[in-house]
């Protein structure tokens, strides 16, 4: 009996074993598939926070889209009521003049021809010295609304950056449409004679380009642009906002 009871006692100490080792595979397989679930909610959250900054940033671009309309309609009313204005000036001018002129002709001084000569050649100074404030001031405003919708294409940049790499068809039909968005946005800025400034590998210009730093950098030879920190922008032989760089050393750093 006890030989019976010995290895039938044995044979209940083998099954529990298995038992337990069969709980410990439940209990590593079960923290895996939590493990897994909290990784994936992880990405889910940070894919819903990307979506909503990307929108706010597509909220923006329409925002200054609009705003870059309602300024130029507020050029178009303001060039019109200076045209009137300058009208006024120049009838205003011509009848001081005319009153001048009788007065001469009463007083026997002159003839009218040269006085007409003289006006004429004063009026024409005056509509040339308006022509160009009006064309400097028109200059001067629109570069300022374009300089204001820079920060728009860097929000676009960004996003474009720091997009994760899943593959995922929702979230890379989003991505997408950003791109889509951000080439959009470009088109509209060379309609206005806006160019990208991106002078990777070119000589530092300090003209074109804002030094922000040195990098050391054997494949980049010295003084050249070793990295593009912000794209720059110019509008025509112009320069809306410098590019900010960082400038190589042309040597290999140490340590």
């Amino acid at each position: 009996m006890s030989y019976f009871f010995d290895q039938y006692g044995r044979r209940r100490l083998a099954n529990a074993q298995q038992s337990g080792d069969a709980r410990g595979d439940g209990l590593t397989l079960q923290q895996a598939v939590l493990d897994l679930k909290r990784q994936l909610d992880e990405r889910e959250r940070e894919n819903e926070e990307l979506k909503l900054r990307v929108a706010q940033q597509v909220k923006d671009l329409r925002d200054q889209a609009q705003a870059l309309e309602i300024k130029s309609d507020a050029l178009r009313k303001q060039s019109e009521e200076l045209k009137r204005l300058e009208t006024e000036l120049v009838f205003t001018r011509a009848a001081v003049r005319d009153a001048e002129q009788k007065q001469e002709e009463a007083a026997g001084n002159g003839s009218w021809q040269e006085r007409y000569l003289r006006l004429q050649a004063e009026l024409e100074n005056l509509r040339k010295r308006l022509e160009q404030r009006y064309a400097a001031d028109t200059a001067e405003h629109r570069r300022q609304i374009l300089a204001d919708m820079l920060p728009l294409a860097d929000h676009l940049d960004l996003a474009l950056q720091h997009a994760p790499e899943i593959d995922d068809t929702a979230l890379g039909n989003f991505i997408r449409n950003i791109e889509a968005t951000r080439r959009a946005f470009m088109d509209t800025l060379r309609r206005y004679d806006v160019e990208r400034l991106e002078p990777l590998n070119a000589a530092f210009d300090p003209a074109r380009h804002e030094a922000i730093g040195q990098i050391d950098s054997p494949d980049v030879p010295e003084d050249h642009v070793a990295q593009v920190v912000q794209a720059g922008y110019i509008e025509g032989d112009r320069v809306l906002r410098p590019a900010r760089v960082l400038i190589s050393t042309g040597t290999r750093g140490q340590g």
